[in-house]
């Protein structure tokens, strides 16, 4: 089998960490499409090739994933040494050189393993960071029975917890570090992955006040939200996907899930449902009727998140709000994957999820704060880098206390409510919103410079705003610099109280392009290239004070004519250096 570029290099770069590194154990980050099961059995064939008497154990949890990656062997390596070990899949081998096992059948049985050089681990995002579980119980007793030289190379997608934090950080991770990696926003590109479309929904499950656990919603308390809006929500997954042919719809509880079910029967659609208490050999023939086309739609309770290859799936329904990226990114990669004939996957998202994490293809681990000898305990307040001036700002904080950015606050999307969330950061285009009018005040906090804060209005609301920073220094100044730069001839002001004078005659954009991800919103663009129209509301450029009322603009003429006659007095240049 011939390895895609990407492949190659994947394999490659694994080989080059462990020359580079004698002892730990790596992590292979490779998002959904990539090709895991290829990527795994052509590294069983070369370690094989390479050290003849390589024993291998690939170790996963559910037995879709074992049988997959065992078939994917065979097709790479028809004649390769391997047996399996699953109860699920009838097989009870403890002796091949390579040994394909589920954790819940080998975890016990460490003793009649023997000898292991390899420990290959799919979905390793399963494994708990601190020592305990059935995947550190299976290492720790294979090295106690011999396996004194074992290394345990992780396979995912999604290479962090459930609360972000990367799996090599932590109490005692198992993992080193990420040796190899491939992401979504490559393979869009290369079209070996199907993009999310992402649909503004009219319905939205309301999580305000729900309770959180284990950094995710409380299901108890998420089940009565849910139900509230089934039958408005299938109502409107019925209607939006209409031209749809493969739905899956991912619920909060077996209750909440059957109750979806039967709304959507009650409107004709063909559909069934997998739980976790769903029986193997159902399970196995509902998942089969799917992907055969005798079921238009599949509802299920957190099962089809991982294992489950259905690439004709071209509509996935959320109703299942999550804080968690692992299962975000995990059911949004559920629909990504190329079929013929497929063009792309609808994206149904009838919680804030979208809103919430941002777009799946950004989503990535975030450091674990690691304490200093000597700190207490929670004594360092966590940080987060303020999007306006790029320094380091306590995480709770709404608005910067340097430059006077404000950090949007959290708010669930609810019914009604219409989201400009992105599904795909890659794939999306900013967004235009036309310009009636643009405002400017001096925004002043203590012990910090004073900015010049622009306001860009939608007819009686503001539409985005920002900070210029126009007395800061570095690299906030340099941008504050840029943006003066393409409204006006006239030089840079030393403070904002001359930027002030001169506002009146700054170009005005009709239309500017924002982005928002999640949170977040950034401005990506202006349009110069006609006026804008003033409506109603603040004055046509006006001057504000820092309550927010009118002021005079026109005072800026009388500065516009002193810049002319004195700049080199009035505004000294400063070395290209600065």
């Amino acid at each position: 089998m011939q390895l895609r570029d990407y492949q190659q290099r994947i394999l490659d770069d694994l080989y080059a960490w462990f020359h580079r590194n004698p002892e730990g154990n790596p992590i292979v980050s490779a998002c959904v499409g990539a090709g895991k099961s290829v990527m795994i059995a052509e590294l069983c064939r070369r370690a094989i090739a390479d050290w003849p008497d390589t024993r291998i154990i690939m170790v996963v949890a559910s037995r879709e994933l074992c049988q997959q990656n065992l078939l994917k062997l065979f097709s790479v390596w028809p004649e390769a040494p391997a047996g399996v070990l699953s109860a699920s899949l009838g097989g009870r081998d403890t002796q091949s050189q390579i040994l394909f096992a589920t954790i819940g059948s080998i975890a016990k049985r460490s003793h009649e393993i023997g000898h292991c050089d390899l420990l290959l681990v799919d979905e390793c995002h399963n494994v708990n960071t601190a020592d305990t579980g059935m995947y550190r119980t299976l290492i720790n007793d294979l090295r106690k029975y011999g396996s004194t030289h074992l290394r345990v190379i992780g396979w995912t997608g999604t290479p962090f917890r459930g609360n972000g934090v990367w799996l090599h950080q932590g109490d005692a991770p198992l993992f080193t570090a990420i040796a190899a990696s491939v992401g979504m926003p490559s393979l869009l590109k290369q079209g070996h992955l199907a993009p999310l479309v992402l649909a503004q929904t009219e319905t939205r499950i309301d999580t305000t006040g729900v309770g959180i656990s284990n950094d995710d919603y409380k299901i108890g308390e998420l089940e009565a939200r849910a139900e509230e809006v089934t039958d408005a929500a299938i109502d409107e997954l019925v209607r939006r996907g209409a031209d749809r042919r493969k739905w899956l719809v991912f619920c909060v509880t077996i209750e909440h899930a059957q109750g979806v079910l039967c709304a959507l029967l009650d409107r004709g659609i063909v559909a069934d449902l997998i739980t976790g208490k769903t029986a193997g050999g159902q399970r196995a023939a509902t998942i089969d009727r799917f992907k055969h086309g005798e079921l238009r739609c599949l509802v299920n309770v957190a099962c089809l998140t991982t294992g489950f290859d259905a690439p004709e799936t071209d509509l996935i329904a959320l109703l299942r709000p999550t804080k968690s990226p692992v299962l975000y990114v995990q059911i949004a990669g559920r629909g990504m994957r190329t079929a013929p004939g497929k063009d792309d996957c609808l994206w149904l998202d009838f919680t804030s999820t979208t809103a919430d994490l941002g777009a799946v293809d950004t989503i990535k681990g975030r450091n674990k704060r690691i304490r200093k000898e000597g700190d207490a305990e929670d004594s360092k307040a966590p940080t987060k880098l303020c999007d306006g001036c790029g320094n380091e700002v306590p995480a709770g904080v709404l608005e910067c206390p340097d430059c006077g950015y404000q950090f949007p606050a959290p708010k669930p999307n609810v019914s009604g409510v219409v989201s400009r969330a992105t599904i795909l950061a890659s794939m999306a285009a900013p967004e235009p919103i036309r310009i009636s009018n643009v405002t400017y005040r001096r925004h002043s906090k203590e012990g910090s410079p004073d900015s010049l804060r622009v306001d860009y209005w939608d007819g009686y609301k503001v539409a985005a705003s920002e900070w210029v920073c126009i007395e800061h220094h570095g690299y906030a100044r340099q941008k504050a610099q840029l943006w003066w730069e393409r409204r006006t001839c006239y030089p840079f002001p030393r403070t904002v109280t001359d930027a002030l004078e001169i506002t009146g005659g700054l170009r005005r954009p009709s239309a500017i392009t924002i982005v928002k991800n999640g949170k977040f919103q950034e401005i990506r663009g202006y349009d110069f290239t006609r006026p804008a129209e003033p409506e109603a509301g603040a004055g046509d450029g006006a001057v504000l004070d820092d309550e927010g009322a009118g002021g005079d603009a026109g005072s800026g003429m009388h500065i516009l004519r002193l810049l002319r006659e004195e700049q080199q007095e009035l505004l000294p240049m400063e070395p290209e250096a600065a």
